[in-house]
């Protein structure tokens, strides 16, 4: 056998079981078998050319085209029953990375250039890069993901658990009645950071797990550390903390000073404490310390503070930190929580950077092309004035467009997080049958994208081998012809 010697159909049946674990899921048997479809299209197809890209590779009937794409906007699935059933899968398949009791959750924003004038949500965005191949602005999608960190310490991954369109939502949230995003209860105004922590909430709800949120330097808001306060189990004790890198200007002050009897309102703060001068004013108080980060250990310097934090008037953690000539400063809702697990959380950080890597390059999760005619003309600005839209059809349309846009990103979700777990869970087998040439072996768990090139070729040369698996059955239930009359009829 070619494919995957001695395993081919080990590794195909396990995409095939973690696909049918999402059949509760759909209402009707049909659009079950579109999401096979479309999910193990993605893993297999060799362009990213939307929907197309997936009829082309797996050799579907031209005449179902239509039917795929009304999937997205059908009825009989929603997008929550998914990402629920994701997590779960994730939780039990996965061994899942902690840091003390915690595991850990790490999110991010992406933009993704969009000129199309009739989609949804595009909108003039400005990019901050050092990258001189990237335009100042943009106009496209931001998108926010969240993923939860799994693996080994030789092996680790960033598994993708939901993406949403975040900026510029709030009108069409609107539409789909939805409020906006409040995760405690209070009401507060729709912004990337709330859009953030209400998917981060959202996602500890259904894990019900004690969790640390790993930001970046975007999220040091007092919003943000506000948003996730409410968030309690049964017994009341809060499921989820996060981890920040705080801004360079960040400014706290100590506990006020006991009153001394005069009359009048008691102090709120103490003295105030700009903490990027405490880097040389208190240099000799910076404790030393091993950290162990992705299996290698070094040596930092570092400088614990609980202060209070003006913009939520409560104490926070503030550790500050020497890594060879770079300095920074962390912040962590948790008073508890030992400064080295906090620096070693935040370590972890670049991983979903790897993620929407994989997401955007390698599985072609955001190479979407769904639009609506009834989507309002964009003016010079960039801006599209949806009040303007009064139809009541019109608007469903938009709506069922943005859910077909988040459909298929978080269809590159599963997708990438599928190749993870068979990197993790079938490392030998999968490097036992790669055909190509890696300059560099790192790992002995095989990248995404090696995991991918071993399913292409297992999937384009023996698909007659997993006449066993369910995938088989549904996708040669749609498919043209054989590869060898398509290949003939392209030459």
């Amino acid at each position: 056998m070619l494919f995957l010697e001695g395993g081919g159909e080990i590794v195909i049946g396990e995409i095939s079981d973690v696909l049918t674990r999402f059949e509760s899921c759909f209402a009707r048997r049909a659009a079950f078998s579109w999401f096979v479809v479309i999910v193990f299209g993605l893993l297999v197809r060799l362009d990213q050319h939307g929907v197309t890209s997936l009829f082309r590779w797996l050799g579907l009937q031209p005449n179902l085209y239509l039917c795929a794409l009304s999937f997205f906007r059908a009825s009989s699935w929603t997008l929550a029953d998914l990402q629920l059933r994701w997590s779960k899968i994730v939780e039990e398949q996965f061994p899942l990375i902690t840091v003390g009791d915690y595991l850990i959750v790490i999110g991010d924003g992406i933009k993704i250039a969009k000129e199309a004038r009739k989609m949804p949500g595009v909108k003039k965005l400005h990019q901050d890069s050092d990258n001189s191949g990237k335009a100042e602005y943009i106009f496209g999608h931001h998108h926010g993901v969240i993923g939860i960190l799994a693996g080994s310490v030789k092996k680790l991954f960033c598994v993708p658990l939901a993406a949403e369109i975040h900026e510029g939502m709030q009108k069409i949230r609107g539409l789909e009645d939805k409020d906006d995003p409040t995760p405690t209860g209070e009401p507060v105004k729709a912004s990337l950071i709330t859009s953030m922590t209400a998917m981060a909430c959202n996602l500890v709800k259904n894990l019900d797990r004690k969790c640390i949120l790993v930001l970046d330097a975007f999220f040091a808001a007092g919003t943000a550390f506000l948003a996730i306060e409410g968030l309690v189990d049964a017994e009341g004790k809060r499921l989820l903390h996060l981890i920040t890198r705080a801004k360079g200007n960040v400014v706290a002050f100590q506990g006020p000073e006991p009153k001394r009897g005069r009359r009048g309102r008691p102090p709120v703060y103490g003295r105030r404490v700009p903490l990027a001068e405490l880097f040389r004013t208190r240099r000799d108080e910076f404790q030393q310390a091993i950290v162990e980060t992705y299996g290698k250990q070094k040596a930092i310097s570092f400088l614990c503070l609980d202060l209070i934090w003006k913009p939520i008037k409560a104490k926070v953690r503030f550790v500050l930190v020497i890594d060879g000539s770079e300095k920074f400063i962390l912040m962590c809702s948790d008073l508890l929580l030992d400064p080295v697990l906090i620096i070693t959380a935040y370590g972890y950080r670049f991983k979903i950077e790897v993620c929407l890597k994989m997401l955007k390059l390698l599985v072609g999760s955001f190479c979407y092309h769904f639009w609506s005619k009834s989507w309002p003309k964009r003016d010079r600005r960039g801006h599209s004035d949806l009040d303007s839209v009064t139809d009541e059809k019109a608007k469903a349309n938009i709506v069922k467009t943005v859910r077909a846009i988040e459909a298929f990103m978080n269809f590159g979700c599963i997708a990438t997080g599928i190749l993870q777990l068979l990197s993790l869970k079938y490392g030998q087998m999968i490097w036992r049958s790669y055909r190509g040439w890696l300059r560099t072996s790192t790992s002995e768990a095989p990248s995404e994208e090696t995991v991918m090139t071993v399913i292409q070729e297992g999937f384009f040369h023996n698909f007659h081998d997993f006449r066993n698996t369910r995938i088989y059955a549904i996708i040669t239930a749609k498919k043209r012809n054989s590869f060898a009359e398509r290949y003939r009829e392209v030459a």
